[in-house]
């Protein structure tokens, strides 16, 4: 599109015509229509921008409390647990460990038994 100097309709030798003006007009109303509904559709977009980003914001509070909930209350075990084992005499403390040792261990063998039962399970018609 080549651009020329502003004149008003009929003015000059080879001034644009009533016509040309107006069609120049209405193509001016159709690309500020389209620039419009562009505005439009951003303005759009940074609202659902800004409210993903609350609602993103009130997962991560809700998130942080969690945590500082599950601090505290590993904070207070472990207080009790060193507390338990000043307190405790050396036979005691053995006989915690291989109860908690032999706990884990009849965890782990008992869920290998049930996957590999479910898993047989599944692989049968």
């Amino acid at each position: 599109m080549s651009r020329r100097p502003f004149r008003a309709p009929g003015e000059g030798a080879g001034g644009a015509g009533p016509s040309e003006a107006f069609e120049l007009e209405e193509q001016n109303d159709r690309r500020l229509e389209g620039l419009s509904a562009k505005v439009a559709a951003l303005h759009d977009v940074s609202i659902n921008i800004n409210s993903e980003v609350d609602a993103q914001n009130r997962l991560l509070d809700g998130s942080a409390e969690t945590f500082g909930r599950f601090g505290t209350m590993l904070d207070r075990t472990r207080h009790q647990l060193t507390h338990t084992i000043a307190a405790a005499n050396s036979r005691f403390l053995c006989r915690l460990t291989l109860a908690l040792l032999a706990g884990v261990i009849g965890l782990y063998f008992t869920s290998k038994v049930l996957l590999s039962w479910l898993a047989s399970e599944d692989e049968s018609p």
